[in-house]
């Protein structure tokens, strides 16, 4: 076993010690001698990283990493030695050791291997915490030959499937070929050891044979007057193999068993590279190929020839510019891609990984990896059946999205759900990595509760769709009567005795109550826009009106009257939305839409209540030209009727900070004989709030019972009195 500072030389290349790499070396070196035994060795994966261009933190995290260590110092000990950031890797590292949901019977299915590999990504907040996982892998291959064959087969095929393709993607070659190898030696031992009895050297005299047309190629090149730059590997068994079995030939017959790369500034540079080498040796005319003058259809650019060197031996060389390179590499001609022949299932997450590869391939100071991000962005989240199949869905799901796109009877009958085998309410948001079990009952049917917006159970309108239409396919009167129930428990809620179901009839464009109510009914006019149209008949006093100093305009910018404009950017283009007509005496929001400038909607406009959780973040303030100020807060009475419990006036005021409302003042009796509660609260209530929204999750608190709120200030003088 190495010392302790013979470790630190072997993996940050420096005698220059500092007091936190020689702690994580000690950690590393301590994790030998602690009872709990570990397959696999952080000192070892630390010096399988130590010649990739890896910041300083990621290789103290590695070290500090080793599962042995996991129960003799938590994350906040390592954060109190070495910081949040080097102990934010740490916990990374750990969950990704800790992943265990690999299940070779899916291993036939490629959408759910590129799934995984994906889901495993976007559980990575730091890429380089998937570069040391990737190295945890080598290690752990390396010292296979130790395992039952059971175990030998589904680590090396996981590895084949998963690891090595990540690697693939990241650009990290020096790991990938050597997860490829390792796991094609378990898995076809025998093919493995055929192909490399007939290479004609050992991978030491392969790459030694490369450096030497390295070397030649340099000296050509020296007194050129041009720029460039050379990197060259030779193939590595299992790409040798692929490249025999895809063209059905002999290794006789290949001819870039040793591959070199060229890189200048210029096309024209790239022909006169190529006619030097030409010049000075044979090659081969049936394998040369000008991607430059007739591009590949995905794009890529490149000059490819096979020439005759010493001992009679083939070498290909690639000759291509920077920007070639980088198209090849990070473009739409992605060179991993067409090796996978996968197609991108999420365009954010292979972005940012494309932003990454560029950081390891061109930064030569690799501590520049902790001042810029190295968070992979993800457009989904990934989460597993109980059966460990993965399944793709929007930011912002729930585990009843969940069931519904399982299938819409799984939704209908779910009645709760487990996530990750702990009973989570079906409001939950749900991460990538969660594995989700629905809970069912025989025979079920939606909850009106599910389509109300103020309640989050649904964070995707494909879900909404499929309950609205079982409610649209009920009967009519059972509708409406539903309606008729919904509409006047919102009225008792908002103490609007004095609101009419007929006074709603012109907001929402119905010619009869029916119709009110069978729209209620099915979903089409939800609890918000109920509340919303209540609201606003109610109309607080206007004598309290001020001003919005946002509202006027900072820049002279000439706007017409009935116009709509950004808060703040009022030179930005605005559109009025064709589905709600918003005119100037309605509440409005802008939508940013692509290329069409802003469109304005009513705030309670369906398509802007229905909108996906990446979609609300397209929106933004928008104003009327010349609208009247509006009001200021106003007084409102706050009714809360519960059970007992502790912490029950705390959670109430959480909410209501949440909601950023003022308590003027409060009154709270309990009765000891039955343990209910009965809150009056005087409270400050902006004219945007939505009421009913505050009241629907005030309900969702713990032995909450019912709530209802007085909106009316003329209804308010005696209540105020009772309060003092």
């Amino acid at each position: 076993m190495d010392s302790v500072q013979t470790l630190y030389q072997k993996v940050f290349k420096s005698e220059e010690y500092d007091a936190l790499g020689i702690k994580a070396c000690e950690m590393a070196l301590e994790a030998y001698d602690l009872p709990e035994q570990s397959i696999v060795r952080s000192a070892e994966v630390a010096a399988v990283l130590a010649n990739l261009k890896l910041d300083r933190d990621t290789l103290i995290a590695t070290l500090v990493s080793d599962m042995t260590l996991e129960p003799h110092y938590s994350i906040a000990q390592i954060t109190d030695v070495f910081g949040q950031s080097i102990a934010k890797m740490v916990d990374g590292i750990r969950r990704l050791n800790q992943f265990r949901d690999f299940m070779p019977a899916n291993t036939s299915n490629e959408v759910q291997n590129e799934r995984l590999r994906q889901m495993l990504l976007a559980m990575t907040s730091d890429i380089r915490t998937m570069i040391v996982k990737l190295a945890y892998r080598v290690v752990r291959l390396r010292n296979l030959k130790n395992e039952d064959e059971d175990v030998r087969r589904q680590i090396a095929s996981e590895t084949q499937l998963i690891f090595a393709p990540l690697a693939n993607r990241l650009g990290i070659a020096q790991l990938k070929w050597e997860l490829e190898d390792l796991s094609f030696r378990f898995l076809e031992p025998g093919i493995y050891k055929e192909v490399a009895r007939q290479l004609d050297a050992k991978r030491l005299g392969r790459e030694a044979y490369i450096n030497s047309i390295i070397q030649e190629l340099q000296e050509m090149l020296k007194n050129s007057g041009i720029e460039y730059h050379i990197s060259g590997r030779p193939k590595h068994i299992y790409s040798i193999w692929r490249k025999m079995t895809r063209k059905n030939l002999p290794i006789d017959a290949l001819y870039d068993l040793r591959a070199v790369r060229i890189y200048v500034d210029s096309v024209r540079e790239c022909y006169e590279v190529l006619g030097m080498i030409h010049s000075r040796w044979a090659y081969i005319k049936d394998e040369f190929d000008d991607y430059i003058a007739s591009p590949k259809e995905n794009g890529y650019q490149s000059i490819h020839t096979v020439i005759i060197g010493a001992e009679n031996k083939t070498v290909e060389i690639q000759i291509r510019t920077h920007e070639m390179h980088r198209h090849a590499e990070f473009g739409i001609a992605a060179h991993w891609r067409y090796k996978e022949g996968g197609k991108p299932i999420d365009p954010s997450l292979e972005q940012s990984i494309n932003l990454v590869r560029q950081m390891l391939e061109y930064n030569d100071n690799p501590d520049l990896l902790n001042e810029i991000s190295t968070e992979l962005l993800s457009e989904h989240i990934y989460v597993m059946t109980p059966a460990n199949e993965i399944i793709t869905m929007n930011k912002g799901c729930t585990p009843l999205d969940f069931a519904y796109q399982i299938h819409t009877e799984l939704g209908h009958r779910c009645r709760g759900a487990k996530i990750n085998g702990k009973i989570m309410p079906l409001t939950y948001q749900l991460k990538t990595g969660d594995s989700v079990e629905i809970l069912t009952v025989k025979e079920g049917t939606p909850n009106r509760n599910w389509l109300n917006p103020n309640l989050n159970y649904l964070g995707s309108s494909r879900s909404r769709t499929k309950v609205r239409h079982w409610f649209n396919q009920q009967n009519k009167d059972a509708n409406i009567e539903a309606g008729e129930g919904l509409f006047h428990k919102e009225v008792r809620r908002l103490q609007a005795d004095d609101i009419s179901a007929e006074m709603l009839l012109e907001r929402f464009k119905l010619e009869t109550v029916d119709e009110l109510y069978e729209g209620i009914g099915k979903g089409q006019i939800n609890e918000r826009q109920l509340t919303n149209a209540i609201q606003k008949l109610i109309k607080p006093e206007e004598e309290h009106m001020r001003p919005r100093s946002r509202d006027l305009l900072e820049h002279d910018v000439p706007l017409e009257p009935g116009k709509a404009y950004v808060v703040g950017v009022p030179q930005l283009k605005t559109s009025l939305a064709p589905c709600c007509h918003p005119d100037e005496s309605d509440q409005i929001i802008g939508y940013v839409t692509r290329g069409r400038g802003v469109t304005v909607h009513k705030k309670d406009c369906p398509n802007i209540l229905n909108l996906t959780y990446d979609e609300q973040k397209r929106l933004i303030e928008v104003a009327w030209h010349g609208a009247k100020p509006e009001p200021e807060a106003y007084d409102a009475v706050l009714q809360i009727l519960a059970f007992d419990r502790k912490g029950l006036l705390r959670d109430i005021m959480a909410m209501l900070t949440h909601w950023d409302i003022n308590l003027i003042n409060s009154d709270t009796r309990t009765d000891k004989a039955d343990g209910s509660v009965s809150m009056t609260l005087q409270i400050e209530v902006e004219p945007q709030t939505n009421v009913g929204e505050l009241l629907d999750q005030i309900e969702q608190i713990q032995n909450v019972v019912s709530t209802s709120i007085n909106l009316n200030k003329e209804k308010h003088s005696s209540v105020s009195q009772t309060l003092h």
